[in-house]
């Protein structure tokens, strides 16, 4: 009976021991024990374009060191800096575009999708967003976010419209036929072509037969304000062209411009003697036939940014 008695204590306290060593143990090496990977805890995060914060439970895998593969193991995503815990079941636990574990080389909150690296303007999540629907490759995203002039055009991100490019535009005056002698004698008109997109003027000068088609290949090279919002440029195009012959319009004040030196050759749609549009970039880079009671013109233009 006494032997019973002793082999019972030692199982019982072999039982003991077992379960005091289990509570310790730590299957994977991760520093975190294999209990409260399977207990878990609290997670609070707040989304993409959300502002209240959504509270949810997570445990790890006890045989993992890296339960996600995000290259913060379980026992960091558990005593994130700050208190932050983060998901070890998500790369990315507030879903901004970015892993925790760039988030934490960043220092970022990798449970809140609203921060700025580069205080540039442009939240993070939408300049990511930005660029990958440009086919930008994710390690040059990284640089980027942290660039607040990617394109060097002196545009913030934040305030450019295009944070890639500097903007640029080829005006490329095709053709011009003038239906009206504009009350010249001589048969040949003095015309001068002016455009702009509202800072200065490129022009041209050019002799024309009235009621013929000239071929012309004028163009001019139009560096944009590259100021605005991401993704959508706006700027004020102007196209005028005038006839500076010396002739009666010297004389006589035309009744319908009111200019003395010169008259407008109206050549854009109705009786309007300047082609003023809200030109977007993105949108109106394209062929234009405009005609009007002096004659019609034909150009082009072209989206040559760098």
């Amino acid at each position: 009976m006494k032997k019973i008695a002793i082999f019972l204590a030692i199982i019982i306290f072999n039982s003991f021991l077992c379960g005091c060593l289990n509570k310790e143990e730590d299957s994977d090496g991760d520093g975190l024990k294999d209990e409260k990977e399977k207990e878990g805890w609290e997670i609070r995060v707040v989304y993409p374009e959300e502002k209240n914060v959504t509270i949810y439970h997570v445990t790890s895998n006890p045989d993992k060191i890296d339960t996600d593969g995000d290259n913060l193991t379980d026992l960091e995503e558990f005593l994130y800096p700050g208190g932050k815990a983060t998901d070890p079941n998500k790369r990315d636990t507030d879903g901004d575009g970015l892993t925790d574990f760039e988030e934490k080389n960043l220092g970022t909150d990798p449970t809140n999708w609203k921060h700025d690296v580069d205080e540039d303007g442009f939240i993070d999540y939408y300049e990511i967003l930005f660029y990958e629907e440009r086919n930008i490759t994710h390690e040059k995203i990284m640089e980027y976010i942290q660039d607040r002039d990617v394109d060097n055009d002196g545009a913030i991100d934040g305030m450019d419209s295009d944070p890639l490019r500097d903007l640029k535009i080829k005006v490329w005056i095709k053709n011009i036929m003038i239906q009206s002698d504009m009350r010249d004698k001589d048969g040949i008109i003095e015309v001068e072509i002016k455009v702009s997109v509202g800072k200065e003027w490129k022009k041209f000068y050019l002799p024309v037969i009235p009621y013929l088609n000239e071929t012309l290949n004028f163009t001019c090279i139009l560096d944009l304000d590259d100021v605005g919002e991401p993704g959508n440029a706006s700027h004020p195009l102007m196209i005028i062209a005038k006839d500076l012959d010396e002739g009666v319009e010297k004389k006589i004040i035309d009744p319908e411009d009111g200019f003395p030196q010169y008259d407008f050759i109206k050549v854009f749609e109705g009786n309007e003697w300047i082609y003023s549009a809200n030109f977007n970039i993105f949108t109106d880079c394209h062929s234009y036939h405009g005609f009007g009671v002096d004659g019609e013109i034909w150009f082009e233009i072209i989206d040559v940014s760098e």
